[in-house]
């Protein structure tokens, strides 16, 4: 029996990894993307008996991308930017903008941002992802927060750190953005997963 589940499968195969981690009582890492709204009751549920962290990009980067785009959001400007967040995949990734890039658009209005960002995206070019937000001031000014991961060695890595702490952490959803934040922020915090951060 695994101490936890690390799920990066296909969407259609969340409802069987969350009832194997039911029945045997394992903490999930959900690295599903586009698994809201679809399978959010079943999430819920699974995470009343078991830890559950959600993760739709374990990156470190982009989480600080995500935190920066919501610091631009709380300043006074004096012009409305034209907002655009580009997505970049190679071609095997499904021609829709990825759920990083959704959230990366939703970290700029949930902090106040507007108007809300036009998403585009970009299929072909090298492993593994871009994504960039680009804020636009008339014709002569803008400003572009860009994040690359070029191997899966970063993300791997986080998930590993992360999966062996999880099974210490009390059942409930935990939100990845939460959790770097918690992480990052107080350097005595002595959060159980907090260790080699």
């Amino acid at each position: 029996m695994p101490d936890v589940l690390i799920d990066a499968g296909a969407l259609g195969g969340f409802p069987e990894v969350a009832a194997y981690c039911l029945k045997h009582g394992v903490p999930l890492l959900e690295c599903v993307s586009h698994l809201r709204p679809r399978h959010s009751g079943l999430l819920d549920e699974l995470a009343a008996a078991v830890p559950v962290l959600e993760a739709v990009n374990l990156s470190f980067g982009s989480y600080l991308q995500r935190r920066l785009a919501g610091l631009v959001a709380t300043v006074h400007h004096f012009t409305a930017p034209h907002v655009d967040v580009l997505d970049r995949h190679p071609v095997r990734k499904t021609a829709r903008v990825s759920a990083t890039a959704e959230r990366l658009a939703t970290a700029w209005t949930d902090a106040g941002g507007h108007p809300e960002a036009e998403l585009g995206l970009r299929r072909g070019g090298p492993e593994v992802s871009e994504h960039s937000i680009t804020w636009t001031w008339g014709a002569d000014e803008a400003l572009t927060v860009h994040h690359q991961v070029t191997s899966l060695r970063a993300v791997a890595r986080t998930a590993l750190t992360l999966a062996q702490r999880l099974p210490r952490h009390p059942p409930g959803l935990i939100a990845l953005d939460d959790l770097f934040h918690a992480l990052s922020t107080d350097p005595f915090d002595d959060h159980p997963m907090r260790e080699t951060f």
